[in-house]
């Protein structure tokens, strides 16, 4: 499977997103994750490489390897959809992070079963974002609203995007953290709230829960 997370400003908070679900499939289901960094020079995961130069002219050369997920950082989508199909044979999951340029978006959108788009709630991320939603396959859209404080209601949100908000994630200090320490949730605190989240992400991937509310057990 192919997921990816998307959106057209920067700073929402996707590749915390991104690298805590892989780090959560592997750590809860054992799934062999990689990650597609399209970030290139500018990628926050930079940090995992320990001043390693990037290298490999294909998409399945130069991955490292990381206790929680495989991870792959490249500046330029020249690559072969038969090489992707070559790691799929591979990963259970291929999580793409995508950069926000409307370009990449739309190129990864289309090879991906799962897109997430992740908004937050201010109207500038509303407005660019819903107009990257008009251009994608809504069938494969799954809104994640992150970083969520109650400035906005969410029913304004999806009257905007005239579709419901998969997950909203409020403001966690544990994700918050991750940006600082650059270990995943999943790895160092089993029981932070923050982990009820990504199991929702996760659920698309896998069909499944591991945290359940009190709501999911008794109506479903």
């Amino acid at each position: 499977m192919i997921v990816s997370f998307i959106s057209l400003k920067g700073g929402v908070g996707k590749t915390t997103l991104t690298n805590n679900l892989a780090a959560y499939l592997k750590k809860e289901y054992n799934y062999k994750v990689l990650i597609i960094d399209t970030n290139g020079t500018y990628s926050s995961n930079l940090i995992f490489l320990n001043n390693e130069k990037l290298f490999g002219n294909k998409i399945y050369e130069g991955i490292k390897v990381l206790p929680y997920f495989h991870l792959k950082i490249i500046d330029n989508l020249d690559f072969n959809i038969s090489d992707l199909n070559y790691l799929k044979r591979y990963y259970d999951v291929i999580i793409f992070d995508v950069l926000p340029n409307i370009n990449y978006i739309l190129s990864i959108e289309k090879i991906s079963d799962i897109n997430f788009l992740v908004i937050n709630p201010d109207f500038y991320s509303l407005y660019v974002n819903k107009k990257l939603y008009d251009l994608l396959d809504k069938n494969k859209v799954k809104i994640v609203l992150n970083k969520y404080d109650k400035s906005i209601e969410i029913d304004f949100i999806e009257d905007v995007y005239n579709k419901e908000v998969y997950v909203v994630i409020p403001v966690i200090k544990d994700f918050i953290k991750y940006q600082f320490q650059y270990q995943p949730i999943a790895f160092y605190n089993e029981k932070s709230k923050a982990l009820k989240y990504i199991d929702e992400l996760a659920y698309c991937i896998t069909g499944n829960k591991r945290r359940r509310s009190i709501f999911d057990i008794l109506f479903r």
